[in-house]
């Protein structure tokens, strides 16, 4: 993959200098890097451990959901699906977009109730989701029948994407500019003075900056404990399994969450991507796939979808989610250190929410005023106290009550004042 990578994107030489370091070249990195360079600003270094899209980009199902449980979140979650809708011909790559559709489907009568409101209030802000009756939903999706019983669903005409096009469209773009990649490059120190950032101690060499930017994805808890950076986001193993392709029959994408939360879909050659989520899964950096993954979501998905029990299962994997405890990003500076912007705790939304909220943060880092969309995932929103996981395993119940962000004038480059 390294070898593979755009040139003049990669360089042997490690800068000496930069206007900020970007640490994790996933989606969040790349994005940021991509948004800076368009503002005119050059002397980006993007550091990752591994290669470009090695950590959780590269090992999601890049669904491209509008539907949200919040007003908020759907906002900014429809902007999001728009900046993919146009990420294409900006880049002038096929990011292999496409509108399969989204089916949130419900097992039980409490989440029909809960759904009637949500898919009210995505009809007042402009997502045109539909909550179907038993009937409609098996009609829709007959892969479900002849499983447990369904009470509905909620459908909207959301998009996927493939995550290595992705990453693949913005190391392409970003050849062109001045940013360099040091791949295989591990970072040792965060070396700060009085006023702030001084430097990145790398594997590689010191690079002297006055920005560094936490895009580190499960790591970003380590990376933030290297700067003194308190934060509240932990990561937690995510696994997946694809299977042999088969004829085209799933016209939308699946989630349900009764009894516990899975997923399905198929791809644009056949094959049947899934996963079922154990709901006591520890938290820390785990990235082998498990045996017991692979039968908790072959007995659930046989349950759900009988049509898919002999469907051949020909590889698993495994990535991690960094989750916060409101389940949303930190995302822009910290006023615990000047020169220390966030991009992490995804909760699994990373390659939906990170191309649209690094733009607006890239705004911001250039000098301009902050966007209200930036405001609800501020860094600092969450009290010291604050419990590092959400004791809530019910999926719906995540979204009641969010932290109220702080408001104060947004920073210059380097500063969080």
């Amino acid at each position: 993959m390294t070898r593979a990578l755009p040139d003049p994107l990669v360089t042997d030489t490690v800068p000496t200098q930069a206007d900020v370091v970007i640490v994790g070249a996933g989606i969040a990195g790349l994005a940021f890097a991509r948004e800076l360079a368009a503002l005119g600003i050059d002397r980006i270094v993007i550091l990752d451990r591994a290669y470009p899209g090695a950590g959780a980009t590269g090992r999601n199902v890049a669904r491209i959901r509008a539907m949200q449980l919040t007003e908020k979140l759907s906002h900014v979650a429809r902007a999001c699906q728009a900046k993919y809708d146009r990420m294409g011909e900006e880049l002038g790559f096929n990011i292999l977009f496409y509108r399969l559709g989204y089916a949130w489907v419900l097992y039980e009568s409490d989440e029909v109730e809960r759904m009637r409101p949500i898919v009210d209030m995505h009809h007042r802000i402009g997502i045109h989701s539909s909550l179907l009756t038993p009937d409609d939903t098996l009609r829709r999706l007959p892969v479900l029948r002849g499983g447990d019983p369904v009470v509905g669903a909620v459908l909207n005409d959301d998009a996927i994407v493939h995550h290595d096009a992705v990453v693949w469209a913005h190391l392409e773009h970003l050849a062109r500019t001045p940013t360099r990649i040091l791949p295989g490059t591990e970072v040792r120190a965060i070396v700060c003075g009085d006023d702030g950032i001084q430097a990145v101690e790398t594997s590689r060499g010191r690079i002297a900056t006055r920005a560094v930017l936490n895009a580190a994805g499960g790591w970003a808890t380590e990376l933030n404990a290297m700067a003194g950076v308190a934060a509240p986001n932990r990561p937690r193993r995510r696994e997946v399994l694809v299977t042999a392709p088969v004829r085209r029959s799933i016209e939308a994408a699946v989630t349900f969450y009764r009894p516990s939360e899975g997923w399905f879909n198929q791809t644009l050659r056949g094959e049947i991507v899934m996963g079922v989520v154990d709901p006591d899964e520890p938290v820390g950096v785990e990235q082998r796939s498990s045996l017991d993954f692979l039968r908790r979501t072959a007995g659930l998905m046989t349950r759900k979808a009988p049509a898919l029990a002999d469907v051949a299962v020909i590889r698993q994997w495994a990535g991690m989610y960094d989750i916060s405890p409101d389940h949303q990003p930190l995302v822009g500076p910290t006023r615990q250190l000047d020169g220390w912007w966030q991009a992490n705790g995804w909760s699994g939304r990373g390659m939906l929410l990170a191309p649209y909220l690094c733009e607006l943060m890239a705004t911001r880092f250039a000098g301009g005023r902050s966007a209200a969309h930036l405001a609800m995932f501020d860094p600092d929103r969450f009290d010291p106290e604050t419990p590092s996981e959400d004791a809530a395993t019910d999926y719906y119940t995540r979204y009641r009550a969010t932290a109220t962000p702080v408001d104060r004038n947004p920073p210059g480059p380097g500063s969080t004042a």
